[in-house]
């Protein structure tokens, strides 16, 4: 058995990895849900032609709901899903640490570390394709740039 067929392998991870975007990507979490969002960011991409709007429900320091609207790639639908699925309940605080962490690991300038960020890994696999990160980023800087609006 080679090396890459072992259970764990990182074949068998960069396949996951694709599953899990596809799924995102087809079946995404928050796509055109109805919020009664206090926050609202449009974000477009020249290069791939993603354009993506990131509503928060924010209440006090809270996140109550996120959700977005948009045309996008595989990997910037799946990034909002991940966001959406990542985000409600959480602190606002988490937006800024999940993107400056993914920020981080897609410049491969990270850790390398989880720390709490798991469900974000598959994104990771666009670290190969320069040209894609700023998919994999863009609705976070959506959310990101949504909170900070006044």
């Amino acid at each position: 058995m080679s090396q890459d067929n072992r259970p764990g392998s990182v074949a068998e991870l960069a396949e996951l990895y694709r599953t899990t975007i596809l799924r995102h990507a087809t079946q995404p979490t928050g796509y055109q849900a109805q919020i009664a969002a206090t926050h609202e960011c449009e974000k477009y991409n020249p290069l791939c032609g993603d354009r993506i709007t990131v509503q928060l429900q924010i209440s006090g320091d809270d996140i109550e709901a996120t959700a977005f609207t948009g045309e996008a790639c595989a990997i910037c639908m799946a990034a909002a899903s991940l966001l959406c699925e990542q985000l409600g309940g959480q602190p606002t605080t988490a937006i800024q640490a999940k993107h400056d962490w993914l920020s981080a690991e897609l410049a491969a300038a990270g850790s390398g570390g989880k720390d709490g960020h798991e469900a974000l890994q598959p994104l990771l696999g666009v670290r190969c394709y320069p040209s894609r990160v700023r998919c994999a980023l863009l609705p976070w800087e959506a959310a990101r740039d949504a909170l900070n609006k006044d």
